[in-house]
């Protein structure tokens, strides 16, 4: 699995999160887990609320960050943030919140079928330690497009996941 490397410039996202196992009452691509349940609980509030989300981008493209802190590696927790990309921020209703994802180079894998159900996260971290590349930030994002076409529809699907990375020191 080899990325194309591209830059990208600040991305602002609203939406919901969720801090801690996500996998803890299930097992990941479910929408039984905490991610799913987050995704659905986002879901019915912008489809009920869509006008309140102002400046939302044309793409409608939806967006999965996973934040990483120093639990993460401990215990096993992370956030977990899903939302739509906006232009500019204004009125952000009270129950959303707000990530502004830093300018940065990122590493993107395209994932494609039942590899979207896969432990790609070990190829990735396996080509970066392999290529020139480090993480330059604790975090990735899993990109939703039109290409994507639902969890129960995964063998069709086309997924994008962004790495922020900079070039390592030799």
């Amino acid at each position: 699995m080899e990325p194309v490397i591209t830059q990208k410039s600040e991305i602002k996202i609203v939406g919901m999160s969720f801090f801690g196992d996500p996998f803890e009452t299930s097992d990941a691509w479910t929408e039984e887990n905490q991610i799913g349940r987050l995704w659905q609980r986002f879901m019915r509030y912008f489809q009920q609320n869509a006008d309140a989300i102002k400046h939302t981008t044309p793409d409608n493209a939806l967006y999965e960050v996973h934040i990483y802190y120093p639990e993460t590696m401990e215990k096993g927790l992370f956030e977990v943030f899903v939302g739509v990309k906006v232009d500019q921020l204004e009125a952000v209703p009270l129950d959303l919140v707000v990530k502004i994802l830093p300018a940065s180079e990122y590493a993107i894998f395209t994932l494609t079928g039942n590899q979207i159900a896969s432990d790609w996260d070990m190829e990735i971290e396996e080509w970066l330690s392999r290529s020139e590349y480090q993480r330059n930030h604790p975090f990735s994002f899993q990109y939703y497009d039109k290409r994507f076409k639902g969890v129960d529809r995964i063998n069709e699907s086309i997924l994008d996941i962004y790495l922020p990375v900079e070039k390592g020191e030799d």
